[in-house]
């Protein structure tokens, strides 16, 4: 059984927040000391863990409720249950739409540009230009690639280094959660391979190097927990790390 401030650091959520759940009715203590305080069964901390994932998924507390009473009936056809997880994912759809069309435009407006500025006789037209748009505007099979590439060279991020891409396909295949709080990625790798841990370590300490972290406070934490190995990326530059978790499945680096 754990008490509430137990409960507490373990998710790393305040007590406030948990009495506020438990006002909602999200999780409820399974007992009480002699002297009144909350004791909570150990299955709390992974309802508390999931409320936390739909939260940031943008789930109010209203829809956590129907998706735990779902899974606790294991009924997940409930047509409440359905619309509210279809409206979500529907929302994110047009969320990514819209900025996948100002990266479209984008592409073709300095192709524009480019094409404009690089006539006969205007032989002087930007090396570097070119390559941006070369880079932005590439056959979409090899167009992540690129982008990555480009956006590593241009950062002077240490990823960009052979060892960073071999330790980067070694993790391929593993189970990773990824999600932003402020301006962090946390990048958790769901294992207990000391192998896992020791690649990520390694990445860390490379990407510690890093030239874009002006700031130590910048620089990326791995940490080891329960639930697996969590890296911590901070700063303008941290989305670099977190789309290269996210372009494992994509394409072959």
């Amino acid at each position: 059984m754990l008490t509430i401030g137990e409960l507490a650091n373990r998710t790393g959520v305040r007590t406030s927040a948990l009495r506020y759940y438990e006002e909602q009715k999200l999780i409820q203590p399974a007992a009480r000391t002699a002297a009144g305080y909350r004791l909570y069964a150990e299955s709390a901390e992974q309802t508390v863990r999931f409320i936390q994932r739909a939260q940031r998924l943008g789930f109010s507390l209203t829809e956590i409720g129907l998706l735990l009473k779902g899974m606790a009936e294991g009924n997940l056809t409930d047509e409440a249950i359905l619309q509210t997880a279809e409206v979500r994912y529907l929302l994110l759809e047009q969320a990514i739409t819209a900025q996948l069309v100002l990266r479209h435009e984008l592409g073709l407006f300095l192709q524009d540009m480019h094409r404009k500025v690089a006539q006969p006789e205007s032989a002087h037209t930007s090396d570097l230009f070119t390559q941006l748009v070369h880079q932005i505007c590439s056959d979409p099979q090899t167009q992540t690639a690129r982008l990555f590439d480009w956006l590593l060279r241009k950062t002077g991020c240490e990823l960009a280094s052979h060892e960073a891409r071999d330790l980067l396909n070694q993790l391929r295949g593993q189970h990773i959660h990824i999600w932003q709080e402020a301006d962090a990625y946390h990048i958790l790798v769901v294992s207990t391979d000391p192998q896992i841990g020791h690649l990520l370590e390694t990445l860390t300490q490379l990407e510690s190097s890093c030239q874009i972290h002006t700031h130590r406070q910048q620089a990326p934490e791995l940490m080891h927990n329960h639930e697996g190995y969590l890296l911590i990326a901070r700063g303008e530059n941290a989305f670099i790390l977190a789309r290269l978790f996210l372009a494992f499945g994509e394409t072959q680096m």
